[in-house]
C-alpha cells in the first residue's frame, strides 16, 4: 500500500519566518492530502517533512518556491527519506 507513497525532507531558505509560512505550509499540505510537520529553525529557515503521493509532493514543493504573500523564498533543499506514516500535518513550535 505504501509503494506509491514517499517522504521528503525540505529546508526552505529566505524570508520565511514572520510571514505566516508555517500556517500556509500546513494548509497547503492538507489541501494536497499530505501529512508531516513544519517548524522554524534557529538559522531563520523553515524545515518540514511531507509524506504522500509524488505528484502531490511535487506540487507542494513548487508551491513552496513562492510561499505565502510576504515570503521571499531563495532556496529549497529537498531530499527523499524512508517513508514514514504521519497521522496529520503538524506545526512544531
Amino acid at each position: 500500500m505504501t509503494n506509491n507513497l514517499l517522504n521528503f525532507h525540505l529546508k526552505i531558505y529566505g524570508k520565511v519566518q514572520g510571514v505566516g509560512f508555517r500556517a500556509w505550509t500546513k494548509k497547503t499540505a492538507e489541501d494536497l492530502f499530505l501529512t508531516g510537520w513544519v517548524k522554524n529553525c534557529e538559522d531563520e529557515s523553515v524545515e518540514c517533512e511531507v509524506s504522500g503521493k509524488r505528484e502531490n509532493i511535487d506540487f507542494f514543493v513548487n508551491a513552496c518556491k513562492k510561499g505565502p504573500l510576504f515570503a521571499n523564498v531563495e532556496n529549497i533543499k529537498k531530499r527523499e527519506e524512508n517513508f514514514k506514516k504521519f497521522k496529520n500535518f503538524s506545526i512544531y513550535y
